[in-house]
């Protein structure tokens, strides 16, 4: 998926997310591709969330504890960001 809309990003990213399979990577980049979200399926309930850019960091996250943490990370690393790329690997 080339370009997508930064304020729908979560909504779709959660989306993705629950369709993935397990050890299937979402990730989500910006413009000139230095700031970027990976999201990986460890099994059924939890997720590796991978953060690089304005911070660096790796965190484990529930089902339940996805959304929020989504949307925390995207508006952290994609403050001023019109448009989003999404690849995913199956």
């Amino acid at each position: 998926m080339p370009w997508i809309s930064a304020r729908s990003a979560d909504k779709l990213v959660i989306g993705r997310c629950l369709r993935m399979g397990m050890g299937s990577v979402l990730r989500i980049e910006s413009f000139k591709g230095d700031r970027w979200l990976e999201i990986r399926r460890l099994d059924n309930d939890e997720f590796e969330v991978t953060e690089h850019g304005f911070n660096d960091s790796r965190t484990i996250v529930d089902l339940e504890a996805l959304k929020p943490t989504i949307k925390r990370l995207l508006s952290i690393e994609f403050p001023r960001s019109h448009q989003l790329r999404i690849n995913s690997t199956w």
